[in-house]
């Protein structure tokens, strides 16, 4: 079992990339901070629908203290996001090993000592977009996959600090969410058969505000850029999401993000 999920691991980089037989190798886009994209619909036949379930806590931990929001972490030197740029990312992984650059991301021994290294963005930088970046861990864990996505602000020009983690849990938390949104919730599976749920824990927001942030334009989950200080999200938020036999848990914090986006 270990030694599969290793493997796992080691092909995190070609994992970004949807090979095709006939045009080579494809891109798939990049994954940015906040809850996983779906298709949400406010209006028609398969509209999203919202539940309350009433929870009021952040649902579950960072299995791995040293990834923890707010965690330091080691500045590096080169990015590597989950997107790529198809046959051509190839080509360049080539040319930085020819060259003894970084070709893939430094794999986190969660035993160890060592702080993760992870690129770390720059206040402008991260006003434009966050992206995640790969973190291949080493763990003997079978709690969570060994294929993490993390986005770190910098705070100096060797270190940076946690502000989003993303691991496959094994478990979905115990606790309720504040919200529930599920997409494409029409009358049957066959008339919108895109049927996908995202729960969210938002203990400093009510469930209203976290419903708004849905919206389909303006100040958003998906375009913070659109967002003001005063609409900016608050506090700590998980967002988890079944995919498969896991769940896809994402921690952000939104203070931390506002902070390097408006100042203190």
């Amino acid at each position: 079992m270990h030694v599969s999920r290793r493997i796992v691991s080691a092909l995190i980089l070609p994992l970004a990339l949807a090979s095709s037989p006939s045009t080579g190798i494809m891109a798939r886009p990049v994954e940015v901070v906040g809850p996983p994209r779906i298709l949400i619909q406010m209006s028609g036949k398969c509209a999203a629908r919202f539940e309350t379930p009433g929870g009021t806590r952040i649902g579950a931990a960072i299995p791995v203290p040293a990834l923890r929001l707010g965690a330091p972490v080691r500045r590096g030197v080169a990015s590597f996001t989950t997107g790529a740029g198809g046959t051509s990312w190839f080509a360049e992984i080539e040319r930085r090993k020819r060259a003894g650059l970084p070709y893939a991301p430094r794999t986190f021994d969660v035993a160890g000592s060592t702080r993760p290294e992870v690129y770390s963005a720059e206040a402008a930088e991260a006003a434009r977009g966050q992206a995640y970046q790969q973190l291949p861990l080493k763990s003997l864990s079978q709690d969570y996959d060994l294929n993490g996505l993390i986005f770190a602000v910098a705070t100096s020009p060797t270190e940076g600090q946690i502000a989003s983690l993303q691991l496959t849990l094994r478990k979905a938390p115990a606790g309720k969410p504040g919200l529930r949104v599920t997409a494409g919730a029409g009358r049957s599976a066959t008339e919108c058969p895109q049927q996908q749920s995202i729960d969210v824990y938002a203990p400093a927001m009510t469930a209203a505000r976290v419903r708004s942030l849905f919206a389909p334009s303006g100040c958003s989950w998906y375009q913070l850029a659109g967002c003001q200080r005063s609409e900016w999200p608050r506090g700590q938020v998980l967002f988890v999401q079944r995919q498969g036999t896991g769940y896809v848990h994402r921690w952000v914090d939104y203070d931390l993000l506002a902070r390097t986006r408006f100042g203190k």
